[in-house]
C-alpha cells in the first residue's frame, strides 16, 4: 500500500512541476506580448512626435 502512495505523490509532483512550467511559460508569453505592445506604442509615438515637428515647421 505503501508502494501505491509512493507512485500517487510522485505523480502528484510531476503534475505540479508541470503547472509551474506551463505557468512560466505563459508569462514569458505575457512579458513578451507586453514588451511588443511598448514596441509599437513607441514607434506611433516617435511618428506622432515627427507629424507634429513638420506642422510646425510648416
Amino acid at each position: 500500500m505503501a508502494n501505491t502512495s509512493n507512485v500517487s505523490n510522485w505523480d502528484e509532483l510531476n503534475f505540479l512541476d508541470s503547472m509551474e512550467e506551463f505557468e512560466q511559460v505563459a508569462k514569458h508569453k505575457g512579458r513578451s506580448r507586453k514588451r511588443k505592445w511598448r514596441e509599437i506604442e513607441s514607434i506611433k509615438e516617435k511618428h506622432r512626435l515627427k507629424r507634429e515637428l513638420e506642422e510646425y515647421e510648416h
